[in-house]
């Protein structure tokens, strides 16, 4: 498959950066409802039980390999949907604690197998203080839907064990920014390249799930620089002490312009991987 020349393709990676025009003010953060609730139905049939090629192939064997899980240790998957990432870490000899805000995910995420039973939870991120203890946290895909990450920052920090981490894997806030980057392709040089139209101001970008389709619902996007984002682990409490990013690995068809767009896919990364460890 050709590497798209305008927007990514990749589905889905909540949100895509498939939408309309520029990011405009939106209501305060908290009000919005950013829930992929309304929205569960549509995105269940698209990663149903094991996930996505790309989460197949990309996103669950990186963060995996970044959060090294072990066997018998307890973890909390926040955002977790309908489980995907819950039963690759159950699948390992975990024993998982799955939240997300939206029921629907959640009830979903109950019909599915795992290797060893998994605890959902209806829950929002920033709220788990009472469970736990745990030995580690994840959060995938699911970081740039939460327009509270210092709260959820410090709730997971409130129900890590000292020395606990906390995996984070989003897309990558340099590269994938909705309506803020774009692949773009320079005829003369013959190369392809990635379009970046803004970065290090906070913005809350809201998403139509599915363009052209009237009366389709919407989410929020909120973007933050690495600094941003960095900051808000570091100010409860945690360390840095993993970093990885995540490129694509299809192969693009024979074709005038496959040699430019593998050359672009091995350049810019779809996602950003991040390990912290409590102090």
């Amino acid at each position: 498959m050709s590497l798209p020349r305008r927007n990514d393709r990749f589905k889905p990676q909540r949100p895509t950066e498939r939408a309309a025009k520029r990011p405009v003010a939106s209501p305060p953060a908290r009000k919005q409802g950013t829930s992929w609730e309304k929205s569960a139905d549509w995105y269940d049939r698209i990663l149903g039980e094991r996930g996505s090629e790309i989460y197949q192939r990309v996103v669950i064997p990186n963060a995996l390999a970044l959060l090294q899980p072990m066997k018998d240790e307890r973890i909390l998957d926040l955002g977790c949907g309908q489980g995907v990432f819950s039963r690759a870490l159950s699948a390992e000899g975990c024993y998982v604690t799955g939240i997300d805000a939206a029921p629907t995910l959640i009830a979903k995420a109950k019909t599915y197998k795992s290797r060893l039973p998994i605890h959902y939870l209806h829950r929002d991120a920033a709220k788990v203080r009472d469970l736990g203890p745990f030995d580690a946290a994840s959060a995938i895909l699911c970081l740039q839907n939460m327009p509270h990450l210092d709260e959820v920052c410090l709730s997971a920090a409130a129900v890590l064990k000292t020395g606990g981490r906390m995996l984070w894997v989003m897309n990558h806030p340099c590269f994938r920014i909705p309506r803020q980057t774009s692949w773009g392709f320079d005829e003369e040089r013959k190369i392809q390249y990635r379009r970046l139209d803004a970065y290090g101001q906070p913005m809350t970008i809201p998403i139509i799930m599915h363009p052209g389709q009237k009366d389709s619902e919407t989410t929020t996007s909120f973007h933050l620089s690495l600094t941003d984002l960095m900051a808000k682990a570091f100010a409860a409490g945690f360390m840095l002490s993993g970093f990885k990013e995540f490129y694509s690995d299809k192969e693009s068809e024979p074709g005038p312009r496959a040699r430019a767009e593998n050359r672009a896919r091995n350049e810019f990364p779809l996602f950003l991987g991040m390990v912290w460890k409590k102090v």
